[in-house]
């Protein structure tokens, strides 16, 4: 920060940083006098409902409406939701109870809100006069999205190689609610079919063991690599030009970042319909939805565009085309002129 020359009139207040509950509840009247006197100070306050151990909105909203401060919250993820078909213990549910209901709470009183998805605006934000808007997370940088031209020849070249081989990558954490345990299990059942396939994995997570158990396991004609960790960047963009589509199996509700990175490269998703993926999969025009945690669906999705590469790239070409419309500094751009327009408002 104190290299960006943007950030030279910014105050930096530091807050406790609790790691537990309890922590959180002790640290409570120094948490709370410093957002006090921060707040007091300010003409808008945004704050987020994710968080951990307790989201600062839950502290924060009651201060906001103490004070009568233009107030906005925006809602990226819902962490605290359950992925459906998982085990939770009561602990657990009743978290994720309290979360829902202080969170919708929150939301609710607050003057703007911004979601990432209809999902999360649909369920959370029970006041329908209050105003809010649904702007897709991008975190694209203009300068990495290949141009159509780019786009063609890597595409022509792609469906020039033989043998004709489907190849797909999943990008992410190794983790249960990603649906990294349903894409093995359809991988299974292509190999079973003596389909090719062939699946690159990118990414680390608890369930390491269980993609190289499923990897050597692979008898027959689909394939499964691991590919470690990669950076973030430039290095990770030019990989994705090898592939003919991302594979996202998620389960839960969130959006992950992957579905735009994807698009950068023309390259279209093969996802679950889920509220997070719903929003920014069109289906197929940029990609394909399937029910969610369904591995015989996801083996006939992969099955069927391994038959049909040619649509593939045409769902490539659309997707290309829509992360133009959102890149990471159009999605700010877009909340900045939310933000422009509410503190106009609130100084009349």
């Amino acid at each position: 920060m104190d290299s960006e020359t943007s950030f030279a009139d910014a105050k930096f207040i530091d807050l406790p940083s609790p790691n537990t509950y309890t922590q959180a509840i002790l640290l409570l009247p120094a948490t709370v006098a410093q957002l006090w006197g921060a707040i007091a100070s300010a003409d808008i306050v945004h704050s987020a409902v994710a968080g951990w151990p307790i989201p600062m909105a839950w502290l924060v909203t009651p201060i906001v409406l103490i004070q009568r401060k233009p107030y906005l919250i925006v809602v990226e993820s819902a962490p605290w939701r359950r992925a459906p078909g998982t085990a939770a213990s009561i602990k657990a549910k009743i978290l994720a109870y309290i979360s829902e209901t202080v969170n919708r709470w929150c939301i609710n009183s607050a003057d703007l809100t911004i979601f990432t998805q209809a999902e999360y605006q649909q369920s959370l934000l029970t006041k329908r006069h209050k105003e809010s808007h649904i702007i897709n997370a991008s975190w694209i940088d203009e300068a990495l999205i290949i141009s159509e031209a780019e786009a063609t020849k890597i595409w022509h070249e792609k469906l020039s190689a033989s043998p004709k081989q489907l190849k797909i990558i999943f990008a992410g954490r190794l983790h249960p609610n990603k649906g990294l345990l349903v894409l093995l299990e359809a991988m299974k059942i292509l190999d079973e079919q003596n389909i090719a396939v062939k699946l690159d994995i990118l990414g680390e997570g608890e369930l390491l063991s269980n993609c190289q158990a499923a990897s050597q396991a692979m008898q027959k004609s689909a394939q499964i690599e691991l590919l470690g960790t990669l950076p973030y960047g430039s290095e990770v963009f030019r990989r994705f030009q090898q592939y003919h589509a991302v594979v996202v199996p998620s389960i839960s509700d969130e959006q992950p970042r992957i579905v735009y990175d994807a698009y950068s490269q023309a390259l279209p998703v093969l996802g679950s319909d889920t509220g997070g993926l719903r929003d920014c999969i069109e289906n197929d025009k940029t990609g394909m939805l399937i029910n969610p945690n369904d591995p015989l669906a996801l083996a006939n999705l992969l099955k069927q565009s391994g038959e049909n590469l040619n649509l593939l790239q045409n769902m490539g070409m659309a997707a290309l085309k829509k992360a133009r419309s959102l890149t990471h500094q159009e999605m700010h751009r877009q909340r900045w002129q939310l933000l422009l327009k509410m503190l106009e408002q609130s100084e009349k």
